[in-house]
């Protein structure tokens, strides 16, 4: 044991060497060292990259305390905005987001309360609706974590912690008053617009900021949250609510209706209005890094809008139509410097006469204006309408990607997009030297003769990438695939490793015995939502994690 005179042996290091030794550290790890004593304190800095902002109180008010602080916000490199907002449980529209064919079959149609009711009883029916819906998502939330853990047999002491929480959930009054009173605040929020000053604050105090990230998926699963913000942090130990998406979420088609970002003789400027309303974050992000351009300072390079594996996305009027927000988004583009663009686009829901118009040309216009773009990811909303014909949803891509104008492109991801090899192909040909990185994932394909054994060959056969690239510079191809039906939302079994084998080396094509499925002993699990999920695929019990086990 160390005398008192003789400090601990972590001490003993320089702080040059301990600091160096902690960037290694998880998050947590540091806050649990530095709780180790008042020494290791105030050797270990505490680590903020980054921070949240979204229109809640506690929130907002972390972030405020972060950007007035004279160390920590030098140290912040990305804004997360949440723009999963609570949703109104008085407003049908509202509780049907993210909704199931199920979850319509539960729902009462409080909008057509019999018109005999008295303005007491249509209270209490809109009241019951609001309830019934609250505690409809409680029970879905609970079918839904047993369906993505039922095959998975990784971490008991994972699992376990997620039992432990549902086993002490609160009572739904108690749930529902603690959600109704975030709700409020969250109202109170978006009517003062307290969050976009906020974010106008934080632009100006972070000088060492990079990237702005805005997300509808914060919230994850129930007790499995993609980031723990504040206000996540907040929600007491067994709350069990409707999780929020904020952008409109299809979890099964028909997708609820778009509708155009510009007023004209089917759509009034009120009707619009309230449209951008659901991607309210978003807007208001673009919109604030538009105005400072406008003024003459500077942006942030980075713009990444990640669903993570939700049906939903980034509304096409946006991207095609001439528009506020369209014209914000170009004059951030176009800024010199600007190097990062993660995109998902909703394609469900269009109007029957819209259903095209991503390939009109102004979309393609628009990242035609991003000359400096160095990564750029591209994602479609993963819902397959019955109701249309399977053309609506292939674009070829050389007609919405202007590859020619990316000349500095290191990173190239496409993702859940209907498309064909011959066409793909094309595309990844003419991507410039510069590039270093490929991912496709999710891709589903239009012609029965495509598959993915078959993108590799054409891959290898028509890319000049193992010939003529040096050793040292050829891209790394990433493929991420999803179990055909019932796959649990954000996980994929990912290969990297066998494919550069084949497309550099003497390895066999990983498909060429299944065209779509690759055998155990390749690749590895992820799930998007749980770090710990991830597993080298070695056998069919990893493979059956990836599958969501429906309950009847």
């Amino acid at each position: 044991m160390a005398s008192e005179e003789t400090p601990p042996l972590l001490l003993r290091f320089p702080t040059e060497i301990l600091t160096a030794m902690c960037e290694f550290l998880p998050t947590g790890d540091i806050k649990n060292l530095r709780l180790a004593g008042p020494s290791i304190a105030r050797l270990v800095p505490i680590r903020i990259h980054r921070v949240f902002l979204s229109p809640n109180p506690l929130n907002i008010a972390v972030f405020r305390a972060v950007a007035a602080h004279p160390l920590l916000r030098h140290r912040v490199r990305e804004i997360i905005y949440d723009d999963a907002r609570l949703a109104d449980p008085t407003r049908r529209q509202d509780r049907l987001n993210d909704a199931r064919r199920r979850d319509v079959d539960e729902e009462l149609d409080h909008e057509d309360v019999d018109a005999w009711m008295g303005e007491g009883l249509q209270v209490a029916a809109r009241e019951g609706a609001a309830r019934a819906w609250f505690g409809s998502r409680r029970e879905r939330n609970l079918r839904e974590m047993r369906g993505r853990s039922a095959n998975d047999l990784g971490s008991a002491a994972r699992q376990q912690a997620r039992a432990d929480q549902c086993e002490a959930q609160l009572p739904l009054e108690t749930c529902y008053q603690q959600y109704l009173r975030l709700w409020r605040e969250q109202a109170q929020v978006v009517e003062s617009g307290e969050d976009v000053r906020a974010l106008r604050e934080g632009l100006d105090a972070f000088p060492m900021l990079k990237r702005i990230a805005v997300t509808p998926a914060t919230h994850g699963f129930l007790h499995t949250p993609l980031y723990k913000t504040p206000m996540v942090r907040a929600l007491p130990y067994g709350f069990n609510g409707p999780l929020p998406r904020g952008w409109p979420t299809s979890r099964e088609p028909p997708a609820r209706e778009l509708v155009p970002w510009a007023a004209g003789p089917e759509w009034t400027e009120d009707e619009v209005d309230r449209e951008k309303m659901r991607w309210r974050g978003l807007v208001a992000v673009v919109r604030t890094l538009a105005e400072r351009i406008r003024n003459g300072e500077s942006a942030v390079p980075e713009l990444v809008v990640d669903v993570h594996a939700l049906n939903t996305g980034v509304s096409p009027y946006m991207l095609a139509q001439k528009c506020d927000e369209h014209d914000d988004l170009a004059l951030i583009l176009q800024q010199p410097g600007f190097t990062r663009l993660d995109l998902p686009v909703l394609l469900s829901g269009l109007q029957p006469e819209d259903q095209r118009m991503l390939g009109n040309g102004r979309f393609k216009t628009l990242l035609a204006m991003a000359r400096s773009l160095q990564h750029f990811r591209l994602r479609g909303d993963g819902l397959v309408d019955p109701g249309f014909p399977p053309y609506t949803r292939f674009f070829p891509l050389q007609t919405l990607l202007p590859v020619n104008s990316w000349l500095h492109l290191c990173h190239f991801g496409l993702s859940t997009f209907v498309v064909r090899v011959d066409d793909l192909v094309a595309v990844l040909a003419r991507l410039p030297r510069t590039l270093r990185s490929v991912e496709l994932s999710f891709l589903r394909f239009e012609l029965e003769a495509d598959d993915h054994d078959a993108l590799l060959t054409q891959i290898k056969a028509q890319t000049d990438w193992a010939t003529t690239w040096p050793p040292g510079a050829r891209p790394t191809l990433t493929l991420g695939l999803a179990k055909v039906t019932n796959n649990v939302d954000g996980r994929g079994l990912w290969l990297s490793k066998e494919i550069s084998a084949f497309l550099y080396g003497r390895g066999p094509n990983p498909f060429s015995a299944h065209k779509n499925i690759v055998m155990p002993g390749a690749g590895y699990l992820r799930d998007e939502y749980d770090e710990d999920f991830t597993r080298p695929y070695v056998g069919y019990k990893d493979y059956r994690a990836l599958w969501y086990n429906e309950e009847d």
